[in-house]
């Protein structure tokens, strides 16, 4: 199935201009519709506020709010003028909690591209956690790093090399089959395997490679042990290695919150990428 419906998650920050500009690499790529999506819940300064004290702010408050979501729709159109034609750009405003609400409508979406956290101290109200909509959505989500912004709006062309982290889990299983779209477009595609069994091996009497062969994509299958490094590490080390301009993995096969409190795979390279990540979970 071609991509054709693509959700930007766009709150006119660093990170979301660069998931905006993946969104129209992507969208002219594919011939797809882009539509952007700004959701914007109540800020901690308004949950701060005494009940007493409500009524005589809340309007002040609300013209602040009212001015910034102006602004970011408007740096949305500006941003996209001329690079797609205009019957394929779309925007949603949406009063919501962000994460919520674009997890929700990521589910009516081929992907949803988000940009790397960053913590918007003067708008908390819109801000966006890729992890919590990576794990709530149910849907492919591509996180694009800060890094992925261009100096000028040109879209650019895409780097078509992948990698994809392969653990032979139901996590790694769904991510692979999730961007079997994407992978099937690119120029090079390396599988890594770190540590543990030879999964997909010929002895297996069938392999990943042989999967890749028959969508028309050679692969190859880098199998490497553990070392002192996290696998996070050696992962985005291989990607450097190969060049790559895309990283496919599985997200949170362990529980999110075991992954907050203790730390995992999944949120260190969510933290630390220098290349767009596609994850499912």
């Amino acid at each position: 199935m071609a991509i054709k419906n693509i959700l930007v998650a766009y709150n006119g920050g660093e990170a979301s201009d660069a998931a905006l500009h993946m969104g129209v690499q992507m969208a002219n790529k594919y011939d797809a519709h882009l539509t952007g999506i700004m959701a914007h819940g109540a800020s901690n300064i308004t949950r701060s506020i005494p009940k007493w004290l409500l009524g005589s702010v809340q309007d002040s408050i609300s013209d602040i709010v009212l001015k910034r979501t102006d602004e970011v729709a408007e740096k949305f159109q500006s941003f996209m003028d001329g690079e797609l034609p205009s019957e394929r750009i779309h925007w949603i405003d949406v009063k919501a909690n962000p994460d919520l609400a674009v997890s929700r409508y990521a589910r009516l979406f081929d992907v949803t591209v988000v940009g790397q956290y960053e913590n918007l101290l003067a708008a908390d109200e819109l801000e966006l956690h890729p992890d919590r909509i990576a794990y709530s959505s149910g849907r492919p989500i591509i996180v694009a790093p800060k890094s992925h912004a261009p100096a000028s709006h040109a879209a650019g062309s895409i780097n078509e090399k992948a990698v994809v982290a392969w653990d032979g889990r139901r996590t790694a299983s769904r991510a692979f089959f999730d961007a079997m779209h994407i992978l099937e477009t690119k120029s090079d595609v390396t599988i890594v395997t770190i540590g543990g069994p030879k999964t997909g091996k010929k002895q297996d009497q069938i392999d990943l490679q042989t999967i890749m062969k028959r969508h028309g994509v050679d692969a190859k299958h880098l199998f490497l042990p553990r070392t002192e490094k996290s696998i996070a590490t050696t992962l985005l080390d291989v990607c450097k290695q190969e060049d790559a301009g895309l990283l496919v993995m599985g997200a949170y096969e362990h529980s999110k919150l075991a992954e907050d409190i203790w730390g995992g795979v999944t949120s260190q390279v969510l933290a630390e990428t220098h290349l767009p990540v596609f994850l499912s979970h």
